[in-house]
């Protein structure tokens, strides 16, 4: 493990960020030395010199609500950074379950492949809060590189563009549905692991049911936009 601190080391680069892509993460939030919620969150960088990066919190998710309820202006916050989709699928569908194993904080070295210890500020707008990180502290926590696998990149992939549903317009909600049964296609035909194929189907499952709700609710209300 290797651990570099401080604006010049800070590594963005290193760990795959850049200014023009997103790199997905999953961010823990901390209130008063607690744990009020964790989710998945693309991060690009804004500042190379001076270490922060820049994400965007969708109007609708609870966590937008809870920055607009309590009129949060900053807070300490974690990045953790890994290829891991099962991370990723937990961040979204069990909180609770990441929360907990959060509140510890050695679980970082476990389930990370690097954490980025950091204040995240934001700033509140109609559709969405701006966040800016400045991260304070870098941990790496695997020095070898692991191999790319298509199966956990499409799991990941169809975990970003399930979060999506709510927001897609109404004519474009059954294309997003075949994109991510094209992804689910992608894990069964390169990955035999019966935890991706269970990953996947369940992203699809809810992706279904959650494509069936929306269309009953709101495309056939007359607000094809949302």
């Amino acid at each position: 493990m290797e651990r570099f601190t401080g604006s010049s080391e800070c590594m963005l680069r290193y760990l795959g960020f850049s200014r023009d892509t997103w790199g997905e993460t999953v961010v823990v939030f901390y209130v008063d030395n607690d744990v009020v919620n964790v989710m998945p969150l693309g991060l690009k960088i804004l500042d190379e010199d001076m270490c922060t990066l820049y994400g965007r919190i969708l109007r609708g998710s609870k966590f937008y609500s809870y920055i607009v309820e309590k009129n949060l202006s900053d807070t300490e916050c974690c990045i953790c950074v890994s290829q891991e989709s099962q991370l990723f699928f937990w961040a979204i569908f069990e909180k609770n379950r990441l929360v907990e194993i959060f509140s510890d904080n050695k679980n970082f070295e476990e389930l990370c492949d690097a954490y980025l210890v950091s204040i995240c500020r934001f700033s509140i707008k109609e559709d969405s809060v701006d966040v800016v990180i400045l991260v304070k502290e870098v941990t790496v926590n695997r020095r070898y590189p692991r191999v790319f696998t298509r199966a956990n990149a499409a799991i990941i992939e169809a975990l970003i563009w399930l979060t999506k549903i709510p927001h897609i317009e109404c004519s474009n909600l059954r294309n997003t549905l075949k994109y991510i049964e094209f992804l689910r296609n992608t894990v069964y035909r390169s990955s035999q692991s019966k935890l991706y194929n269970l990953l996947i189907d369940s992203i699809y499952s809810r992706a279904l049911e959650l494509v069936k709700q929306v269309e009953s609710s709101r495309c056939r209300s007359g607000d094809k936009n949302f």
